[in-house]
Order: C-alpha cells, then structure tokens, then sequence
C-alpha cells in the first residue's frame, strides 16, 4: 500500500480517506509533554485524538467496528469489556522475519550446497545450516511464548478505564482518558512503502494508583497498522460505543470468552467434525506459524494477572484472557 498521508504543515497532515473517514493528525507535544521520541524526532506527535471528548468515527458499514471484537477483543462482560494490547494480539514480527528472511536463506544454501557438491548429504546439516534452522526456530518461539500482557479494562457502569503496565496499575476516569490515533513514520511496513498508525492510550502519572508511574506519560500501544488507519478506528469505534451506550451499543455484549481458531468447531457437521479431528493435529502443529497470536492466546500459559483491587473495582472477578 502506497504511502497516502499528506503534509499540510508542519503541524497538520492529511490521512487518505478510508471507510468514509479522513483524519486529520495535529502535533501534540504540547499536550503530551516531552520525552517520547516518535520518527519526527522529540519535537512532533502527530495525532489525531479521539478523547476526551469521544469522537464517534463514521462507517460505511456499520457492522464493521463489530471485527473489533474478533481481532482484538480478550471478552466481553456486561458492564465492562477487555481489549487486548498490540503485544498480544499482534506478535509475528520475529516469526514472519524467520519465515521470509532466514528460510529462503536456509533453503537457497541447503540447495546450493547438496547440487553443487558431491560429498555432501541431502539429510547433514552444516553449522550454518543448523544455526540457521535453531534461528528460525527460537525466533518463533520468542513469538509464541512471551508473556500475554493484561488487556485493558474499559468499564461502562463505573465510567472508568483501568490499566495494569509494568507493574503500574492505572484508574483512569473515563472523562480524562486521553486516546488517539498516532502517524508513526518510525514504524512503516512493507519496506518503508507504506504509511503506519498507532492507536495509543496515554498513561499519566496522576492516574496511577500504585505509585509505580514513570514521571512522564507513557504510550500504551493498543494497535499497530501498516495497511491502513481504518484498523484503528475501528478498534477505537467498539469501545467509544460500549462505553458511550453501554453492552446495547455492541452485538457482542456478553461474550466472556475471547474469539479463537477452533478445528473442529461445534456448529459443523458431524462429517466435517470427522475430518477436523483428523487434521486438528495438523492445524494446530502449524498455527504457531499461521498465526502466532491466536496460538499463545490459546496455550500460553505465562499471563500477567490482575492485581486483586481491580476486581473489587469491576464488581466481578475475570482472569482470564
């Protein structure tokens, strides 16, 4: 995808339309404070911010903020919902680097060696080849095993967002939560040809409860995107309605299990279910490779745990996600 975002000023660019909306990123840094280095260097942040106040963001479909729910969602409980944080739901850097870097170079010397060579064995591998082949491995195991970091808990009864960073626990009201979506030229996709966006909550000091903040603001990465900035607002677009209208604002409203892959799945027929069980052995030996995320969701048992206090805040105890 072509880079599509134009310069206005200095202090004002102009995002490609996308889905019926086109955002507008202002520079920030007066707002958020110095310290935070983004790829215009410390004196710019691009945004366009989101809240406070709540924008609501125009779709052409309306069902579209509903795939929110499946990409990002850690579940839904009524009164208040969990959304995943970029390092949980979008960990294939290392695994797509092994897969499209290291393997063509594993294969082109396995290759080169074995047909330009006589006396060496199509079933021996080299130190390089083998240090290639632990590379690749480690480097998605990385992926697959890092620990999964607590979503962030928007909750619409209380009016309140609460957040558990590095050992900081965040309540947040939901009036002074600040959200926006980031121009990030430092994080570009597809060999610099493309535009990139982050959608970030900010975490101040003020709002700490635990007194483990950082003196600066710090910028939660909630989501990453290289192919667009409809990703974003679509994210941000689920939770401006559940905590603007409450679970009658989703479709989703009380769904307390997050949405994974399943082989076979319950609602297919009973031949279709013969053959997923055959080939779930399959699926599942190659998920860490098809979709990491979906993998170390479903059996990374390594998880930041809530601290207690915030389930007394929630009214209901969830671990899980």
């Amino acid at each position: 995808m072509p880079n599509k975002i134009t310069k206005v000023s200095k202090d004002l660019w102009i995002g490609a339309e996308e889905d019926g909306y086109t955002p507008s990123f202002i520079n920030t840094i007066k707002r958020r404070g110095h310290g935070f280095s983004t790829g215009f260097g410390t004196s710019h942040i691009m945004e366009d911010v989101l809240n406070p106040p709540a924008k609501s963001i125009p779709m052409q479909d309306d069902a579209q903020y509903n795939v929110a729910f499946y990409l990002y969602s850690a579940g839904t409980h009524g009164d208040f919902i969990d959304m995943r944080v970029n390092s949980v739901h979008n960990r294939q850097t290392l695994t797509r680097a092994a897969q499209f870097l290291l393997l063509p170079m594993f294969l082109f010397l396995y290759f080169i060696l074995r047909l330009g060579r006589d006396d060496v064995p199509w079933l021996y591998l080299g130190p390089v080849e083998l240090g290639l082949v632990v590379c690749m491995l480690l480097m998605c195991f990385i992926d697959v095993c890092r620990p999964l970091r607590t979503p962030v808990r928007f909750h619409h009864k209380n009016q309140e967002v609460y957040v558990f960073h590095k050992k900081a626990l965040y309540r947040i009201p939901w009036k002074e939560c600040e959200i926006a979506t980031m121009f990030a030229p430092h994080h570009v996709g597809y060999g610099a040809f493309s535009d990139a966006y982050n959608l970030n909550l900010w975490l101040y000091p003020q709002h700490c409860v635990n007194n483990q903040a950082r003196s600066q603001p710090v910028a939660l990465n909630l989501l990453m995107s290289v192919s667009g900035h409809s990703e974003t607002y679509s994210y941000w677009e689920f939770v401006r309605r559940f905590m603007s209208e409450g679970p009658t604002g989703i479709s989703f409203a009380n769904q307390p299990q997050a949405f994974v892959y399943k082989i076979p799945h319950a609602n297919w027929s009973l031949k279709a279910r013969i053959i997923g069980w055959i080939l779930a052995p399959v699926f599942y030996c190659l998920l860490p490779f098809i979709s990491p995320s979906q993998f170390a969701t479903r059996f990374n048992p390594i998880k930041d745990q809530w601290p207690d206090v915030v389930h007394q805040w929630s009214g209901k105890t969830v671990k899980q996600h």
